[in-house]
């Protein structure tokens, strides 16, 4: 039985990754450095801490992490606060969910602020009923840990909760939690098809909804 749905949000809501990966490459070319996409793409869904350690060892830098992580902020706050659409269907499905009686929550490994920056820039703001971000958790994705608090704060279990993904640590998080996972590919940073994913899709527009118990219906479904 499946009651509810939690979304990730860079990658799954909106195309909001390309904002980070150019934020990071803000900061590195002030110290002469560089990652490519292919290099940078295993750390889409890793903690900031744990993208910054990396960074800084890859590059054998001598900045601090906190002090690293403080000048990352400024560039990426900037790109973030920009225009940018939902991807497509995203606000359609929210709100069909919303009309079948279906709760839906956000779980994302971005930081709070961050998430309040990109969700009213992509007309998203105020649609979610629960918020877990990187804030809220001692270790975020990869780890299960965010999925099971953001199925704990709708009331429910895991397995009853449908998680869409796109990245590979973000489908971790969501197949270590139990979820019914949905792995979608609608952007050109989504991960390779995993395995581990009940379903993948390329649009929101296939979520199956079909699979969930509502209490109303603007389709018919039950």
């Amino acid at each position: 039985m499946l009651r509810a749905v939690i979304f990730d949000m860079d990658g799954v809501l909106t195309d909001s990754e390309p904002a980070f990966y150019a934020a990071i490459n803000d900061v590195l070319s002030r110290y002469g450095h560089h990652i490519g996409i292919d290099d940078y793409a295993p750390l889409i869904g890793s903690s900031t801490p744990f993208t910054w350690q990396f960074l800084i060892d890859r590059f054998s830098m001598t900045v601090p992490l906190e002090e690293m992580m403080e000048e990352y902020d400024v560039p990426l706050m900037e790109r973030l606060r920009q225009p940018r659409e939902a991807l497509p269907g995203a606000r359609n499905l929210i709100e069909r969910l919303h009309l079948r009686g279906v709760p839906v929550a956000l779980c994302t490994a971005s930081r709070l602020h961050w998430v309040e920056a990109i969700l009213p820039a992509a007309g998203l703001h105020g649609l979610l009923d629960v918020l877990v971000t990187a804030d809220n958790v001692e270790h975020t994705k990869p780890d299960p840990a965010p999925y099971r608090l953001a199925a704990q704060k709708l009331g429910l279990p895991p397995e009853q909760c449908i998680a869409i993904e796109d990245s590979r640590n973000g489908l971790a998080s969501a197949i270590g939690a139990g979820c019914y996972v949905v792995q979608l590919r609608a952007t050109e940073t989504a991960a390779q098809p995993h395995e581990g994913a009940q379903a993948i899709i390329h649009s929101l527009d296939e979520v199956p909804i079909e699979l969930l118990t509502a209490s109303s219906s603007d389709d018919g479904a039950g």
